[in-house]
């Protein structure tokens, strides 16, 4: 693992409202003239350099990027850390930031939100789509699904777009069948939930900081899909 990208917290440069909250934070990348803007939401290991990074290249695309800080300020350094942080913090507080976070691009003229995450950040961009269906307009979440009957997929307005490794052993969570299942939930209730499970792909296959897991060929594929993807429905 990559220590000097994982463990480095991001260079706050936003505060803005959470409701019931003091001011929440994060990092933002503008695009000028950017209509559109996604909420890209951490994994496990906290609003680190790598997440500023990410931030960076989707914008680059054309959005006004945010990244909110789930952890407030707290950085992990080991995956027992990791863990104890992310264990206290309550999925709906983590959905207020995510909440502050959509409402402050809208005020910067942002017309239209959408969500990604990776891990823990992608079962909190599907728990965002569905408690947040009239702030968000779309999630593409990278191999992590929330308690879906916690967070019903029939509450959802906008489309998911979701992207799992067909080698990922996190069952419960997000290996092959799990994604199945997500699919099976859209059909259920007749939502636009497309899912994708890449060939040799394993979990965090997106994650350069970890090269037992990080597949370069299919993270520039699934980039260049999920821009895709908002391009057609944000902008």
């Amino acid at each position: 693992m990559d220590q000097e990208n994982t463990f480095i917290h991001a260079d706050i440069n936003i505060h803005y409202p959470v409701d019931g909250k003091e001011d929440g934070f994060g990092y933002i990348k503008q695009f000028e003239g950017a209509k559109a803007g996604l909420i890209i939401i951490q994994e496990i290991w906290g609003l680190n350099k790598t997440m500023v990074s990410k931030a960076d290249k989707f914008a680059s695309q054309g959005f006004t990027v945010l990244s909110p800080d789930i952890y407030r300020g707290k950085q992990p350094k080991t995956m027992d850390e990791a863990r104890h942080i992310k264990s206290g913090v309550d999925w709906n507080t983590a959905i207020l930031e995510i909440k502050g976070a959509a409402l402050y691009l809208n005020i910067l003229g942002i017309k239209k939100v959408g969500v990604l995450g990776f891990c823990y950040g992608g079962a909190l961009s599907i728990a965002s789509l569905c408690s947040l269906p009239d702030l968000i307009q779309a999630a593409a979440p990278f191999y992590g699904i929330p308690d879906l009957t916690e967070f019903s997929i029939g509450n959802i307005k906008g489309p998911i777009f979701g992207h799992f490794g067909e080698l990922d052993h996190a069952k419960g969570f997000s290996a092959p069948e799990d994604a199945k299942k997500l699919e099976e939930e859209g059909k259920k209730f007749n939502k636009n939930v497309v899912i994708k499970i890449w060939e040799g792909a394993k979990h965090a296959f997106m994650n350069p900081d970890r090269p037992e897991y990080y597949n370069p060929e299919v993270s520039e594929k699934a980039f260049n899909e999920v821009i895709q993807f908002f391009k057609n429905e944000l902008q």
